[in-house]
């Protein structure tokens, strides 16, 4: 805070008016009711009210985009949220079209190695067992034609007299299970970048509020007045100082 102190020193020549009455008029004049030779201050706080940012817009911005919130607040970690935005929707994108690409490999190997008609007319007996087969094409058609043993005799490189999985039917199996492990990594990453979004957002508004209220508590304008006396050449004078603090 800085402060600067204006010293006038005012001495009256007035013959027709003792020293006494002449401090007392100046005393009026600056309204200030306590002896003269006393220390008087007088603090008026003169700071225009300081318009602070607006959390509101703080919040908007790292909704719109993680990051900017904090960096309207003035804060370096915005790079950090940026950073987790631009890293999350990238690997939400690459899980994503991985999925896809494992998906049309699982369909495709699904179509060159399973045919009901090798395994008809048990496996397409709703009657039989407590599964029914979906509609060819469907998700649950190629869910099931590689999780249930009923469907099993309809790959093409069944044993009847082996008792574990069949070569292609556990190949598919795990395709399957690549191609969901894709997909749900893409789902987690999506939930983190709105996540990011919303964290990002109630951060901001919370600085810029912290921000606001520090402000208001140290940035304050005062005005002093100081009225007193000094002895010029045996003479009592009257003097005032002002200073003004912000």
């Amino acid at each position: 805070m800085r402060q600067y102190t204006l010293l006038l020193i005012m001495v009256l020549i007035t013959p027709q008016l003792s020293i006494g009455q002449t401090i007392r008029s100046i005393r009026e004049r600056l309204t200030i009711n306590q002896a003269t030779a006393s220390i008087i201050p007088q603090s008026v706080s003169t700071a225009p009210p300081k318009m602070g940012k607006d959390p509101r817009k703080a919040f908007l911005f790292s909704v719109l985009l993680p990051g900017t919130g904090e960096l309207y607040a003035g804060r370096k970690r915005a790079l950090f949220f940026m950073a987790l935005e631009v890293g999350g929707l990238a690997t939400y994108v690459l899980m994503n079209r991985r999925g896809d690409e494992r998906k049309h490999q699982v369909l495709a190997f699904a179509d060159a190695h399973w045919d009901s008609t090798l395994c008809a007319p048990n496996c397409l007996d709703p009657s039989v067992g407590t599964e029914a087969l979906g509609e060819p094409g469907s998700q649950q058609y190629y869910e099931q034609i590689g999780k249930y043993n009923k469907f099993q005799e309809g790959w093409d490189d069944y044993d009847p007299i082996s008792t574990s999985l069949s070569s292609n039917r556990q190949a598919y199996v795990n395709m399957r299970h690549n191609m969901n492990k894709a997909y749900k990594l893409a789902a987690w990453m999506a939930g983190a970048v709105l996540f990011n979004h919303v964290f990002s957002a109630i951060q901001a508004a919370v600085l810029v509020n912290m921000d606001n209220r520090s402000n208001t508590e140290t940035q304050e304008a005062r005005l002093r007045i100081r009225v007193d006396s000094f002895n010029r050449a045996g003479n009592l004078a009257p003097s005032a100082a002002v200073s003004y603090s912000f």
